[in-house]
């Protein structure tokens, strides 16, 4: 199984579309693992806790760094 991380800024229309398709078999082999967003106010950050998959924001200035999102995610 393929996990996906999706990134997003705002209210995820395209997020919604993809875990739709995810949830009807229309994309098979792969799970949206998690949702990162440079906007803490992203609508995008509910849309995946409402389907159960892990979120978080992280201002822009320490996207660039990435040091504390890598080792997060590289520890799973």
């Amino acid at each position: 199984m393929l996990r996906v991380g999706v990134m997003v800024s705002g209210g995820g229309t395209n997020l919604q579309a993809i875990l739709d398709a995810v949830d009807a078999g229309t994309i098979t082999n792969a799970e949206i693992a998690v949702v990162i967003s440079n906007n803490p106010g992203a609508y995008a950050l509910e849309r995946a806790k409402k389907h159960g998959v892990e979120a978080c924001a992280s201002p822009r200035r320490t996207m660039r760094a990435g040091k504390h999102l890598t080792r997060h995610f590289w520890r799973r």
